[in-house]
């Protein structure tokens, strides 16, 4: 299963990297692409892939972000996970605009919250407003780390509709920090992620979390920080399904491969998030702990690995623009 997994995954790179030559230079995007089909079992069909894509940017304005790479990563998410994603194209800019009539920015990460909320079925207008209070609380607490990227996580946080979950996400983060992780935007992340998925107890799931971090590390791989929420979704699996080398064998396999070897981050992340998807799925699972859906689960380590190779395309084009 994980080896066909893998073989998917670097067929559909391949694919995507020909069909989007001269249209998209950040390789990182592409590989973010083709993770989703792998991701959610569906197979690449080019042309629908780009038509959809097309028509997000018929749909957009100049300067938005659906008129510009990001379409490609929403075009597969629609095409990967919807049911009809054609008639899903005008549902994502009506939601989006509900979502702007709620105060959210413009950008990639308000389609992304769009598309979670339809994802999900979410009564967009309750959503938007749940959405954007847990959102302006979570910024009060952390005003420095707290930004337009966390509106996907903070819809599903929302949807919880748990009237304290901002102190559930503050407990989590200070029990992260007293177990001697990084502060810092990943870390507030995780935290979400861990409040998503801990069953009310979040310093039951930092200490978990911790332990991850360590039988991380133990690996042989160091646990930076764009690896943290990739890490806390790990830690929510049950112990008896943990197996790291299973994850390095298929890190192993992406970089032996010509076209991937120089992106070993991302290649980590991607076997760590193949091997989440292929496990949090089997039977039984939801019995042994995971209070709140496997669909939230996935989405939210789906969510994790897009916001790490936003983070890192980021960097890239600042260490660019600065030459």
């Amino acid at each position: 299963m994980v080896s066909s997994k893998i073989e998917q995954y670097v067929d559909d790179y391949e694919t995507l990297k020909k069909a989007l030559r001269w249209k998209v230079f950040d390789d990182l995007v592409i590989m973010n692409t083709a993770s989703i089909y792998v991701m959610n079992g569906r197979t690449l069909d080019t042309a629908r892939f780009l038509e959809l894509a097309e028509q997000l940017k018929k749909r957009s304005g100049m300067f938005s972000s659906m008129n510009s790479p990001p379409r490609f990563t929403m075009a597969g998410m629609l095409d990967a996970s919807m049911e009809d994603a054609e008639a899903s194209v005008p549902e994502l800019f009506r939601v989006y605009q509900i979502l702007k009539d709620h105060h959210f920015r413009s950008g990639a990460s308000t389609y992304m919250a769009a598309f979670t909320v339809m994802k999900n079925s979410a009564p967009s207008e309750e959503t938007a407003r749940r959405t954007m209070d847990l959102f302006q609380k979570m910024k009060k607490e952390h005003p420095m780390l707290t930004d337009a990227n966390d509106y996907p996580l903070a819809v599903l946080l929302a949807m919880e509709k748990e009237n304290d979950m901002v102190e559930k996400i503050e407990t989590c983060y200070d029990a992260l920090k007293r177990e001697g992780l990084t502060s810092g935007n990943h870390l507030q992340f995780l935290s979400h992620i861990l409040t998503l998925g801990s069953e009310g107890q979040p310093q039951q799931a930092a200490g978990r979390s911790a332990e991850m971090m360590e039988t991380w590390k133990q690996s042989g791989w160091k646990a930076k920080t764009m690896y943290y929420p990739v890490i806390g979704v790990l830690s929510l699996l049950p112990d008896e399904l943990i197996d790291m080398e299973a994850i390095h064998e298929m890190a192993g396999q992406l970089n032996e491969t010509k076209a991937l070897k120089r992106s070993k981050d991302m290649n980590i992340l991607v076997a760590a998030t193949f091997f989440i998807s292929d496990h949090i799925e089997e039977a039984g699972l939801a019995e042994a702990g995971l209070h709140t859906s496997v669909e939230a689960i996935i989405q939210a380590q789906q969510t994790a690995m897009i916001a790490a190779v936003s983070a890192a395309a980021a960097s890239s084009s600042a260490a660019t623009s600065s030459n």
